[in-house]
């Protein structure tokens, strides 16, 4: 019979003990992770390792890895390791890109155009929608532009939580990346895993029509975006605003 999990570092809370054992390695590695202590990308140690340090079989911590990998919270690969899932490992840079090509035009990836990047109080709509603190009051607003070839064709308005990610206009301004993701993992060692999406129908503002060079008034399909972290906190309120006269929103379920 398994006996209970030896905790040598303290658990990020106190796990029933009628949990399946497999289930509490998994939790409490989450927890290491949501700490920091492995950060995106990085290399946990081995399944051996992690076995010795917990008091379990290899195959308990092998049963943990494999759920947090379906989770998609680690990346396992053959003869190298389990990692912490990073942009660059689990997805291209347009992972969470819907917005493709109509069905019979060739497959392009768009180019990113930093209009305005700002540190600035919050509105009341952004400090809701981000959940943050009542007395954090700071995001990072930035205002893009997505092109396919030369045609603008995306709008997006960006806020995330100044207090999380220091200096981030800063980096914005000097690195212009084409994805967000990539940069708060990387640097703050934050992992996004899930963007909740919610679609609809809109007229073409007048900063919208300056942009995407069309007339007020003009169809557009917006994307409201909230992108969390592996705890829950969101990280990014985003509004997209789209032409779809040679694109369309594509979703695959499987």
């Amino acid at each position: 019979m398994s006996q209970p999990v030896s905790q040598p570092r303290p658990p990020a809370g106190v796990l029933p003990e009628s949990m399946p054992l497999y289930a509490q390695i998994k939790n409490l590695l989450i927890a290491r992770v949501i700490k920091g202590e492995w950060g995106p990308g990085e290399l946990l140690p081995s399944e051996m390792r992690l076995a010795a340090e917990y008091s379990v079989h290899q195959g308990t911590v092998r049963k943990a890895l494999d759920e947090m990998a379906a989770l998609g919270i680690v990346v396992r690969q053959q003869g190298k390791g389990t990692f912490v899932n990073a942009s660059s490992m689990r997805h291209s840079t347009y992972h969470f890109f819907r917005v493709l090509p109509k069905s019979g035009t060739a497959m392009e990836a768009p180019s990113t155009e930093f209009v305005s990047i700002e540190t600035a109080p919050a509105t009341e709509e952004e400090h809701a929608h981000l959940r943050m603190p009542t007395a954090q009051r700071d995001v990072v607003r930035s205002l893009r532009m997505r092109r396919f070839g030369s045609v603008p064709k995306i709008v997006e308005r960006v806020a995330q939580p100044a207090y999380l990610f220091p200096g981030l206009a800063d980096l914005y301004r000097e690195l212009l990346p084409e994805t967000t993701y990539g940069i708060i993992e990387r640097r703050y060692r934050v992992l996004v895993v899930k963007v909740v999406e919610r679609l609809t129908a809109v007229a073409a503002s007048a900063e919208d029509s300056a942009l995407l060079d069309v007339p007020v008034g003009t169809p557009l399909l917006e994307v409201d975006r909230l992108a969390a972290a592996i705890d829950g906190q969101y990280v990014e309120w985003r509004v997209s605003r789209c032409l779809t006269d040679a694109h369309e929103y594509v979703v695959e379920l499987t």
